[in-house]
């Protein structure tokens, strides 16, 4: 809650409560085709079902972060929800994706050979949020100028952690290394 700003407390989400009024029509599901598909005209008031359609594609793309590179069709319950201002933990559902996703990932990682690559999806920008949190004095990341008065301003405390950025010249290679260091020389947390 901290972090992202969305409420810890709300009831469950279940995808059969989502009304009928709305009926949005999926016949290309790549993002770009999607958009081009659903978007409005130019000029006129967004309606009900352009605005499911973009809270599809933003829960599909930039919250869930799902496998595929498609808006995935299971979201059009939770976006009618939200665009009719039901409220349910979607905090707790984005937490259980992230677990579900490091799972997943971690048992791609065990079944990988050396030099494979695999695909690592889901919302991992909460994950890096939290590693901005919990080790922003140990990784040595600042806040560029550009962002300072973002920063000051901001809402969220989301905002000031996605601007902190380690400097300019380690690789990522070097910062995992760093992050592991980091990792291992923690006994407990204690923040």
């Amino acid at each position: 809650a901290a972090i992202t700003g969305l409420k810890p407390t709300g009831g469950p989400y279940d995808p059969t409560q989502s009304s009928k009024n709305i009926s949005l029509n999926i016949t290309k599901d790549a993002y770009s085709k999607y958009v081009a598909e659903q978007q409005g005209q130019e000029g006129e008031e967004v309606s009900d079902v352009e605005h499911v359609a973009f809270l599809t594609l933003w829960l599909s793309h930039f919250i869930f972060c799902s496998k595929s590179l498609q808006v995935a069709k299971k979201f059009v319950p939770m976006a009618t929800q939200i665009h009719e201002g039901c409220q349910f933990g979607l905090g707790r559902l984005i937490l259980a994706c992230l677990y579900e996703a490091l799972g997943s990932a971690s048992d791609e990682l065990k079944k990988s050979k050396d030099g494979s690559t695999f695909l690592c999806y889901g919302p991992l920008w909460l994950l890096q949020l939290w590693l901005n949190a919990t080790f922003e004095r140990e990784m040595g990341l600042t806040i560029g100028k550009n962002y300072l008065t973002e920063v000051e301003d901001r809402q969220i405390e989301a905002t000031r952690l996605a601007r902190l950025s380690p400097p300019i010249w380690q690789d990522s290679k070097t910062l995992f290394m760093k992050y592991m260091k980091v990792f291992l020389n923690f006994d407990k947390l204690t923040r």
